[in-house]
C-alpha cells in the first residue's frame, strides 16, 4: 500500500495551475467565440501543458488529451442539452475531461483514478454555482489545482 508523501504543500505549484486553467478557458472563450467549445479545450490545454511539462512524462499529450475531453463533453452539452442545465453540462464536461486526461495520469500517478470525479466537481461548481467568463476557469483551477499538487505526491512505482 502506498503512503502519501508528507511535505509542504506546494503554492506555488498551486497558483500555476489555478492561473493556467483560469487564462485557457478566458482566452478560449474569447478567442473564437463562437468556436468555444473547440478552444476552450486547446486553450487549458496549452497553459495546464506548461505548468506539467517537468512533472509527467510526454507532457505533450496532454494538449491533446485536453483538447479531445473538452471537445466530446461540450459537444455533448451543446447538441443534447437544452439552455440552463450548468450542472449536468458541468458534470459532462468534468467527465469528458476527466477522462481524457485520466489516460495520461493513470501512467504517473496511483491515485490518478480520482482524476475523473475531481473533474466533475471542479467543472460543475465552476459552471452552476460561480458561472461568470472569470469564476468559471478560477474555480475549476482551484480545485483540479488542489487535487493535481495531492496527486504529484503518489508517483507511479517504476518497475526494474
Amino acid at each position: 500500500m502506498s503512503r502519501l508523501k508528507i511535505s509542504s504543500f506546494d503554492w506555488f505549484f498551486w497558483f500555476q495551475w489555478l492561473m493556467s486553467t483560469a487564462v485557457g478557458w478566458i482566452l478560449g472563450r474569447f478567442l473564437l467565440p463562437n468556436l468555444a467549445f473547440v478552444t476552450i479545450g486547446i486553450g487549458l490545454g496549452i497553459f495546464q501543458w506548461l505548468v506539467l511539462q517537468n512533472r509527467i512524462r510526454n507532457a505533450w499529450r496532454w494538449i491533446i488529451a485536453t483538447s479531445i475531453g473538452w471537445l466530446i463533453g461540450s459537444s455533448i452539452t451543446m447538441f443534447l442539452l437544452p439552455a440552463g442545465m450548468d450542472f449536468i453540462a458541468g458534470t459532462i464536461i468534468g467527465i469528458g475531461l476527466g477522462f481524457a486526461q485520466w489516460l495520461i495520469l493513470r501512467y504517473e500517478y496511483q491515485w490518478a483514478g480520482w482524476w475523473i470525479m475531481i473533474n466533475v466537481v471542479a467543472w460543475t461548481t465552476g459552471m452552476a454555482l460561480l458561472p461568470g467568463i472569470l469564476l468559471t476557469g478560477v474555480m475549476a483551477g482551484v480545485i483540479t489545482g488542489l487535487a493535481m499538487e495531492l496527486l504529484s505526491r503518489t508517483p507511479v512505482r517504476e518497475h526494474p
